[in-house]
């Protein structure tokens, strides 16, 4: 019995020691796996110590995440990217008025929030802010509405900024052709407003929602135009809807002012002048040939002015009001050479020896000419000029029946007194009933009858002189009245186009309410 407790001990003791030492192994290999962890991530930590932090950052971005520039940058799908948009006005370069398109330099900038493209910045050595090209991030498919520039293939493929908290900032520099509705009523002191319309083209604001960031543009680096002031670059969202989806976009409105100094100077002005140059029309005598030749002159000159405003303008229904005044300008001087040729007609009326009529004469050739400043050219009334007409010989009688006192002292014959008084048209004289040998008292007699017929002669000549120059004057009198009606009615012509020219009228800086498309 004692042998076999010894060999009982004996055998546990052995297996104690056995489990002691299984005991051990396993505790240094778990210790020798654990220092080689150890070593491996120290070794991993060594390496990548010695890459810079922006490489990391950007592997970790792009690379080791997955990123997809076609995915929406969102986590919760249902909600919408917010993008801001604001617009940097650089340069006008052409606004063409017949085709109406406005080609302009713009910078736009937009900003919106990337949530897969966030990270710590204490982990990348306190970068906050990287660079990248934009192609290689998710951006909006934004479009410029009523863009007509076929070339256009969409914004540069610039350099993106973003930030450590996911806020991307893209500026986007480009030349933009889009139209615009020109307005030409007040031409050259028009007031144009051109919109710039910005928006999704396949998403809709459910997916993609628009801000503006200011209520004004950025105008602070905008180039000096020669012929357009740029005084006001407002902005305004819009939402519209359509099927019950809406579509949000952001309008720029430039409010442009043309400067109309140019067209002042080389248009307006010398159609003005011109207009009122026809009114020396009037004052030239009614008999100076030149009248009808200088006003047909300037009616061609302003058909050319007109010409060249049709020029200008693009063709619609929509007529510049300085066309309108050239127009009513071509219309007063069509009247005024109607009415310089009858005031020509007029003044050749004493052709017929007849004498101005007394109305006419009390109305034009005294009441008229007085209040005219010409003063009382009424002069003799018209029963007087008609007594005195009548009771002479005419002057063509008296050039057809030329006065002979031809007698000769050898007894030739000479025409008796009552022979010269019928071939002058004066009464006989009784014949006397002796024939003597005439005395020389009946000669002097003779010569003094031949005396007064001239002097009746030339007296008549006098009076019909007397006719002709009344004539002339009735037309020198119409002719002022032309005169000033003409001048009333181009000042009237002028101050009602100025009145309705808005441009002209309104101060600097003043629009109308903003209007958009």
């Amino acid at each position: 019995m004692p042998a076999l407790k010894a060999a009982y001990l004996l055998s546990l003791l052995l297996v104690t020691l056995q489990q002691a030492a299984s005991t051990e192994n396993s505790t240094s290999l778990t210790r020798h796996l654990e220092n080689s962890t150890s070593l491996t991530r120290h070794l991993e930590n060594s390496t990548s110590l010695k890459k810079p932090d922006i490489l990391r950052l950007h592997e970790d971005l792009f690379v080791k995440s997955g990123y997809h520039p076609y995915i929406r940058p969102i986590r919760d799908l249902k909600r919408p990217t917010n993008v801001t948009l604001d617009l940097a006005m650089a340069n006008i370069i052409n606004l063409d008025e017949k085709n109406q398109i406005l080609t302009a330099e713009v910078w736009l900038r937009m900003k919106w929030t990337d949530e897969f493209l966030t990270w710590n910045v204490s982990e990348y050595g306190g970068i906050e802010t990287i660079a990248t090209q934009a192609e290689n991030i998710w951006r909006p498919d934004m479009f410029l509405y009523h863009n007509v520039n076929h070339e256009f293939g969409g914004w540069l493929e610039d350099v993106v900024m973003i930030s450590s908290d996911g806020q991307v900032d893209w500026k986007a520099p480009a030349v933009t052709m889009s139209a615009c509705l020109v307005d030409v009523s007040d031409f050259p002191f028009d007031k144009q407003k051109c919109y710039l319309q910005f928006g999704s083209w396949n998403q809709d604001g459910r997916h993609v929602d628009y801000f503006s960031e200011s209520e004004v543009g950025d105008m602070a680096n905008l180039i000096r135009n020669v012929e357009w002031d740029v005084p006001k670059l407002s902005v305004e969202r819009h939402e519209h809807n359509f099927n019950g989806v809406p579509y949000p976009d952001v309008t720029f409105t430039m409010h442009m002012t043309r400067r109309s100094t140019f067209y002042v100077i080389n248009m307006f002005l010398p159609c003005a002048l011109l207009a009122f140059v026809v009114g020396a029309t009037f004052y030239l005598p009614p008999d100076c040939g030149e009248k009808i030749s200088f006003g047909v002159s300037v009616l061609l000159t302003l058909t050319v002015f007109q010409l060249v405003v049709a020029q200008e303008v693009p063709q619609s229904e929509s007529v510049p009001t300085v066309g309108l005044f050239i127009i009513v300008s071509l219309a007063l001087m069509t009247l005024s050479l109607l009415a310089t040729t009858f005031v020509m007609n007029l003044g050749d009326s004493g052709e017929e020896n007849h004498p101005v009529p007394g109305w006419a004469r009390k109305v034009f050739l005294k009441y008229i000419s007085r209040a005219l400043l010409m003063g009382d050219q009424s002069g003799q009334n018209e029963d007087e000029l008609w007594y005195r007409y009548n009771a002479y010989p005419s002057p063509e009688h008296m050039k057809n029946n030329t006065i002979y006192i031809n007698r000769k002292v050898d007894g030739n014959s000479i025409y008796s007194g009552t022979e010269r008084r019928s071939r002058l048209g004066l009464p006989a004289r009784p014949e006397r009933k002796s024939r003597a040998s005439p005395t020389k008292l009946e000669y002097l007699l003779e010569i003094k009858g031949a005396v007064e017929e001239i002097s009746a002669y030339m007296e008549k000549l006098d009076t019909v002189k007397n006719i002709h120059n009344d004539w002339k004057t009735l037309a020198t009198v119409v002719d002022r009245i032309f005169l000033v009606l003409y001048l009333v009615a181009c000042i009237i012509a002028l101050v009602v186009t100025l009145l309705n020219l808005r441009g002209f009228m309104e101060p600097e800086g003043s629009h109308a309410g903003d209007d958009t498309s």
